[in-house]
């Protein structure tokens, strides 16, 4: 035979409902609690997004982006930042992108130079003249010098620097076109994804032109009266003789930084 099931009394049941509905009402306080925090939180990473993204445009529309491995005077962009010891020699370069010999000088020493600059033996410092935009009368020195500076901001200098002299024209003032400076030059730099984004915005907009007119000038009132010119600790340092002697270069830099 079987048993009749016992019905619980009236206030036991009255007792679980509310027991289940406070339990609920507490459920939904957490959830929009949980909500309103992560609401702060997304909101406070857009804030500071746009904040960058802004700040960016103002610099990027007055021209006066400063590029992230700018010497401490922004008179040039260092190559190896935080690689050299303190008191390493500084070697500096003063070039122009539509320069013959300053072409004649990367094609020497430039896996030379490059070496030394990874190995921390120098503090490698480039700076960017544009002179012969009036020689030539164009203004492709700007704008690969603008390119360049570009290519800093977006983390990727010294490559992008490299392809620049490995695609010189072989005739003086052919120049550099828009087209091969804004998209061939990246790609072959290897800039992609956000980076490449970040340096065509910039190359669009001249971010970095008044530092390129500035590091001109700034060589100009160092003396420079051609390119290339190579200095060590400030000093001027003739180089040519290790063109064909590029293992001597290393002992020649320290001993002239001594």
């Amino acid at each position: 035979m079987s048993k009749r099931t016992q019905q619980p009394k009236a206030g036991g049941r009255r007792e679980q409902l509310r027991q289940q509905a406070a339990a609920e009402a507490a459920r939904k306080r957490r959830q929009r609690v949980l909500i309103a925090v992560v609401a702060v939180v997304v909101a406070g990473v857009v804030a500071v997004g746009a904040v960058v993204g802004v700040n960016l445009a103002r610099n990027s529309a007055a021209g006066n982006l400063t590029p992230p491995n700018a010497n401490a005077d922004q008179t040039g962009i260092i190559a190896n930042p935080g690689v050299a010891p303190e008191g390493a020699p500084v070697l500096t370069i003063y070039q122009d992108f539509q320069c013959p010999a300053c072409k004649q000088m990367e094609d020497a020493l430039g896996a030379t130079i490059e070496q030394m600059a990874a190995d921390g033996t120098v503090v490698l410092e480039y700076r960017t003249m544009t002179f012969l935009d009036n020689n030539l009368r164009n203004d492709a020195s700007y704008r690969s010098g603008v390119a360049a500076a570009c290519a800093d901001v977006a983390g990727s200098y010294q490559a992008y620097y490299d392809v620049i002299y490995a695609n010189q024209p072989a005739t003086e003032g052919a120049g550099y076109s828009d087209n091969v400076l804004l998209n061939d030059f990246p790609a072959q730099a290897g800039l992609t994804g956000e980076a490449l984004e970040t340096f065509k915005s910039c190359y669009r907009s001249e971010a970095t032109g008044e530092f390129v007119r500035g590091t001109d000038r700034e060589s100009t009132a160092a003396g420079v009266r051609s390119t290339p010119t190579v200095r060590v600790n400030g000093n001027d340092f003739d180089i040519s003789p290790y063109y064909s002697n590029p293992q001597g270069l290393p002992a020649a830099v320290q001993a002239a930084a001594a």
